[in-house]
């Protein structure tokens, strides 16, 4: 069984410095606390949630940000690199699913050989309802402020146009069905 413990002496080991452990873990901890609230309500809704899994898988699920912090060219690759680290730290592959897909609200095959995004070309999309919390939570997450969905599709068509902020919102729906059992909250 993997602790958040355990979770927290492998950021710190791969932290690159004090200060970039700091900035990670502030948003880690933003992500941490909406992601529980979600799991909290989709729980009561009478849905089955790792809680557990999810508090330790968020700690780890920015660790290839020591590598690729945010604005760095190759930012959009810290997933996967935090997935390859994970794997050679040993950690189970749903840890490892975490970091690699929870970026926006998963990366399509398409879209990375339409963006030329440096990253393997396959789907990076998240699959069971704690990922999909995670990324929820994370993508809420500026810093660590929680801001509104609207913020969020908003940013996303203005940054990657109509598609995404389609997406997102069919995401949100799909969240808002897991945690009160409509579309809209």
């Amino acid at each position: 069984m993997y602790t958040e413990k355990d979770a927290l002496k492998l950021m710190k080991k791969h932290a690159s410095d004090d200060d970039a452990y700091e900035g990670v873990m502030i948003h880690t901890m933003a992500v941490q606390k909406k992601a529980l609230e979600v799991a909290d309500a989709a729980i009561k809704n009478g849905h089955d949630i790792d809680i557990e899994f999810i508090k330790t898988s968020i700690i780890l699920h920015d660790i290839g940000r020591f590598k690729y912090p945010p604005g760095s060219k190759e930012s959009i690759r810290h997933g996967v690199e935090g997935a390859k680290i994970l794997k050679e730290e040993g950690w189970p592959e749903s840890f490892q699913r975490v970091c690699e897909n929870h970026i926006g609200v998963g990366i399509l095959k398409k879209d990375i050989e339409e963006q030329e995004l440096p990253l393997p070309a396959k789907d990076y999309l998240p699959e069971t309802k704690e990922e999909k919390i995670i990324n929820y939570a994370d993508n809420l997450a500026t810093h660590n402020k929680i801001m509104d969905e609207n913020f969020v599709v908003e940013r996303y068509r203005r940054e990657l146009g109509e598609e995404f902020a389609k997406r997102i919102e069919k995401f949100h729906d799909e969240i808002h069905e897991m945690i009160v059992g409509s579309k809209k909250l």
